[in-house]
Parts: C-alpha cells; sequence; structure tokens
C-alpha cells in the first residue's frame, strides 16, 4: 500500500509539474504571438501611414516650391493670378495634410519632430508670399533676389526635419524587427519545450504542439517578408529625399546663374565638362588615391554651386555691360568666399562630411591659378584642391564660349587655344592635356545644349 501511494504521489507530482510547464509553456507562446501582433501592426499599419504622409508633405512642398519660382520667374503679367489661384490650392492641402499627420503625432514621442516640420513649413510659406508679393508689387529682380537668399535655407530645413522623422521611424522599424525576432525565438523555445513535455506524457497533445509550431514559423517568414518590404520602402522614401535635395541644389544654382543673363545650361555644360575631365583623369591614374567612384559622384553634385556665392555680388556690379573697376572686380572676387561660407551654413546639417568639403573647395578655390596668380588665397600649384583645378577648366572655358552681358561668345576652337596657352600658368598642365584630348566629346556636349 505504501509502494502504491509513493508510486501514484510521485505520478501525481509529474503530472502537476509536467502541466505546469505545459501551461507555462502555452501562456509565453501566447504572449509572444500576441507581442508579434503588435509589432506588426505598429511597424506596417503606423509605419505605412506615417511614410505616405511624409511623401504627401514632400510632394506638395515640392509643388508649392515650382508654383512659386514660376511666379516670380514669370515674365508676363497674364497668368500671374491663375498661379496664385493654384498656389493657395496647394496650400490648403499642404496646411490639411501637416493637420491630419499632427493628429496622428499628438501624445507621440514623435510630437515634436512634427511640430519641427510644421513650423518650418509655416516658415516657408511666410517666405514664399513674400516673394510672390514681391513680384507682384515691386519687381521680378527683387523676387528673384529675395527668393534665393530665403528659400533655399527654409525648403532644406523642411527636408532636415523630416529625414529625421524618416531616420526616427526607420529605428522603430529595427527595433519592432528586433523584438519580433526575439519573440518568435522565445515562442518557438517554449513551443519545444512543451512539446517534449507533452510527448512524454500525451502523444495527441504532442501533435498539436507540432502544428502550432508550423503556423509560428509561417508567421514568423510573413513578418519577416512584411518587415524587409517596409525597409525597402523607406530606402526609396530616403532616395527621394535625396533627389529632392539634388533639384534643389542644381534649382538654385540655376536661379544665381539667371542673374547675369545666364540661363541654367551653364550649370548642366560646366556639370558634364566636370565629369567628363574628372573620369578622364581617373582613368589615366591622375591622383588614384583621391579620384574614387564615390568622390566622381560627389564633385559632379557639387559643381553646380561653384558660383552661388554671387548672391552676394549687387546686381549693377554683376550685370555691367563693361569693363569693372578695381573695386568692382574686387566686389566680384568676393563671390569665392561668400559662396564656401553660404555652403557651410546652409548644407552642413543635410549633406555628409566629403560632399560639404569638396563643395566648399570648389566655390573657394576654382579661381586659384597653378602658377599662384589666382584668388582670394593666392595658391600655388597642388596647393589648389583637385577639385577646384578641374572646375577652373570648366568654368573658363564656358564662359569663354557663351555670350555674356559685358562680352560675345568666342569660337570653340579659340578656347582650346586659351586653355592649351595657360598650361602651366593659369590651370593644372595634366589636367589640361586631358581636357584636349577629350576635345571631341567637349563639342558634343556644346552642340546638344
Amino acid at each position: 500500500m505504501k509502494k502504491y501511494r509513493k508510486v501514484t504521489l510521485q505520478i501525481t507530482t509529474a503530472f502537476i509539474g509536467a502541466s505546469f510547464i505545459v501551461l507555462l509553456g502555452l501562456f509565453f507562446i501566447l504572449s509572444s504571438i500576441s507581442n508579434l501582433i503588435k509589432s506588426y501592426e505598429k511597424l506596417v499599419v503606423e509605419g505605412t501611414d506615417n511614410a505616405l504622409y511624409m511623401d504627401k508633405i514632400n510632394k506638395l512642398s515640392m509643388q508649392e516650391q515650382l508654383v512659386c519660382s514660376n511666379y516670380v520667374l514669370s515674365t508676363s503679367d497674364e497668368n500671374l493670378a491663375a498661379m496664385e489661384a493654384e498656389e493657395r490650392r496647394i496650400r490648403f492641402e499642404l496646411n490639411a495634410s501637416l493637420e491630419e499627420f499632427g493628429n496622428r503625432m499628438r501624445g507621440s514621442e514623435k510630437e515634436q519632430i512634427y511640430h519641427d516640420i510644421s513650423s518650418s513649413c509655416y516658415s516657408y510659406f511666410s517666405d514664399i508670399s513674400i516673394a510672390m508679393k514681391l513680384r507682384k508689387d515691386t519687381s521680378k529682380t527683387i523676387a528673384q533676389q529675395y527668393m534665393s537668399k530665403n528659400l533655399l535655407s527654409s525648403f532644406t530645413t523642411i527636408n532636415k526635419n523630416i529625414l529625421t522623422l524618416s531616420d526616427y521611424i526607420q529605428n522603430e522599424v529595427d527595433t519592432s524587427k528586433k523584438y519580433m525576432g526575439w519573440y518568435s525565438r522565445t515562442a518557438l523555445i517554449w513551443v519545444f519545450i512543451t512539446g517534449f513535455t507533452i510527448l512524454f506524457f500525451l502523444i495527441a497533445a504532442f501533435i498539436i504542439v507540432t502544428n502550432l509550431t508550423a503556423r509560428l514559423e509561417k508567421n514568423k517568414n510573413n513578418l519577416q517578408a512584411e518587415v524587409e518590404n517596409k525597409a525597402k520602402e523607406l530606402t526609396v522614401q530616403n532616395n527621394k529625399l535625396i533627389y529632392i535635395q539634388e533639384q534643389t541644389i542644381i534649382g538654385m544654382a540655376n536661379l544665381i546663374e539667371s542673374r547675369d543673363g545666364e540661363t541654367g545650361e551653364h550649370v548642366k555644360r560646366t556639370s558634364m565638362y566636370v565629369d567628363l575631365l574628372v573620369r578622364a583623369a581617373k582613368d589615366y591614374g591622375y591622383h588614384r588615391e583621391i579620384l574614387s567612384d564615390h568622390y566622381i559622384e560627389l564633385l559632379k553634385k557639387a559643381a553646380p554651386m561653384h558660383d552661388v556665392g554671387k548672391i552676394a555680388i549687387s546686381d549693377k556690379i554683376l550685370k555691367k555691360p563693361a569693363k569693372l573697376s578695381s573695386e568692382e572686380f574686387e566686389s566680384i572676387k568676393s563671390h569665392t568666399t561668400a559662396g564656401s561660407r553660404i555652403i557651410s551654413k546652409v548644407l552642413s546639417n543635410i549633406e555628409s562630411t566629403d560632399y560639404l568639403q569638396i563643395a566648399t573647395d570648389v566655390a573657394m578655390s576654382h579661381h586659384e591659378h597653378w602658377d599662384g596668380n589666382g584668388y582670394p588665397q593666392g595658391l600655388k600649384g597642388e596647393q589648389i584642391p583637385l577639385s577646384a583645378r578641374i572646375m577652373a577648366i570648366a568654368d573658363v572655358f564656358d564662359a569663354m564660349v557663351s555670350p555674356r552681358c559685358y562680352k560675345a561668345a568666342i569660337p570653340a576652337e579659340e578656347a582650346f587655344d586659351f586653355i592649351e596657352k595657360s598650361s602651366g600658368t593659369h590651370f593644372d598642365p595634366i589636367l589640361v592635356d586631358l581636357f584636349l584630348k577629350k576635345k571631341a566629346d567637349i563639342l558634343m556636349i556644346m552642340a546638344s545644349s
């Protein structure tokens, strides 16, 4: 009897222990599934909607910029009323989107970032209203000057704040993905513990747990696929923001060039000449420690900013159709230092350190001469940054073959002769040789523009 009671107690104890393990395992399994579902909802539903709102705000901001630019640059007053109506419509829609997005952010950790986006948008509205009013009440030139000085900074602030929110959402995605993996692993571990325990006492229970494991694995794969898709979508959004930044930089460079009678073709051609020359230098093996593919892409992106400092030069000097006085020439020379300062101030928070270094070098030093007789610092030879030496040849060549308010264009052959004769004095001799070898390609670029 005592032996029977002892075996019964052991069986009862084992059964209670196994039941406790089974119940504990089921609790952790259900808890992990619940957490997986919550993570999925937060990642897919909230993340998708936030990304859509950011994309909509970006597109509307770009439309607002385009309408304002067309309004300010319009040579006729006939369509101004229609453009004003279009600007009001876009602004109303953007305000509605900001309000809807703000309601979503209210009470969340991202609320302050939303307020930064909203504030920068309203500041941007104010700058656009002023630019359009100046165009309507004063003159196109004054409106262009105001637009050049203020809208780039406002627009880049909006992009910077949206990038901050994108980074925040990306961090949430990464965190959700990490917890989803942890919950999946926890659930699987407890499924196996429960399975082996139930297998020891009841075969049927083992079959049920096995099926549950299969379903969990399938859900895990589906959730991981959703996470990967969301990560790809966020990458596309970031690429769109980068494209918007690049187009904004090119647009502002074109606007600045238009002040002295030049069109956006100068920015386009010089960028193409720079790209052609820097790739020829890389193929030749010149400064191979510098000329990586990454450097080449950054230089091509920075080339349009070489004359951004002209925004600080008065129209009286910039558009003078005669020879400049010594005081006026000194003022013109200051566009190099002004350009470097503007790039550092405006783009420091939204561009990489590598890009800022190349862009400031190009703006500051593209008028330096190989023999040391250039400006603003009188650098000589290899002291001049490689990016500025490449930019100098492209800029001077295009300036010679293009008409300006103070001169007529000269034939391409004369410009090539000047570049060749200036080898070793004005320009880097090796770069001059490479440039002249690309004469046929350069003439094709000229013809296409």
